[in-house]
């Protein structure tokens, strides 16, 4: 009786730590693989006012007139790596804040907008057909007013945002891009949607 209960107590407890111990090992892959990630993208955002229709839709604008923008900018030299794309956003936010200003003024809107560059947190997104994990990333922010609305999002570097804004359709080249700049590990996993390998770490 009771040599056999401690027994199946301590068969429960090794299996226990040993599905911790696994699960440990398989959050800090997934960690590393988000770092790998993050360390090969740069993320544009752009955050609304409030979830009116007219905040949402001067965000839109915002968004395209930015795009715009930084297609020129980025493809005077469209063969720059993810250092050239930090440098010349960097460079060029005075130039892409006003860009936003304007538009917003010329739809009377007069709220604030900034523009930043730098690391921030974001939760786990889906792009098309990629699933990008939960972490910091460096991103080309840009926030109308309160910040308080939902934000658009596309990834600058690879160039997934282009040719067509509207409609936010990764182009191959940078499809291609992505694949060469993560190790297949990392690719495979965005790829896949992640769901399975990101999800269940957020119910802790």
């Amino acid at each position: 009786g009771m040599k056999r209960r401690n027994l199946a107590w301590m068969a429960g407890a090794a299996a226990g730590t040993a599905m911790l111990i696994f699960m440990i090992g398989l959050h800090r892959e997934e960690q590393k693989i988000q770092q790998e990630i993050a360390a090969s993208v740069v993320r544009f955002h752009v955050k609304a006012n409030s979830d009116t229709r007219k905040d949402q839709d001067n965000k839109l604008a915002v968004r395209d007139a930015l795009l715009e923008k930084m297609e020129e900018l980025l493809d005077e030299n469209s063969d720059q790596d993810k250092e050239e794309t930090e440098k010349i956003l960097r460079r060029h936010l005075p130039e892409l804040e006003t860009c936003a200003e304007k538009v917003l003024r010329e739809r009377n809107c007069s709220q604030s907008v900034e523009v930043s560059f730098g690391e921030s947190w974001f939760p786990q997104k889906t792009y098309g057909e990629y699933t990008f994990p939960t972490g910091n990333y460096e991103a080309l922010k840009v926030t109308i007013g309160e910040g308080d609305g939902h934000n658009w999002w596309c990834m600058l570097y690879p160039s997934m945002c282009f040719p067509d804004a509207f409609h936010a359709v990764p182009d191959e080249e940078g499809e291609e891009t992505l694949e060469k700049v993560l190790s297949d590990e990392a690719y495979d996993s965005v790829l896949r949607h992640g769901k399975l390998r990101f999800s269940f770490f957020l119910a802790f």
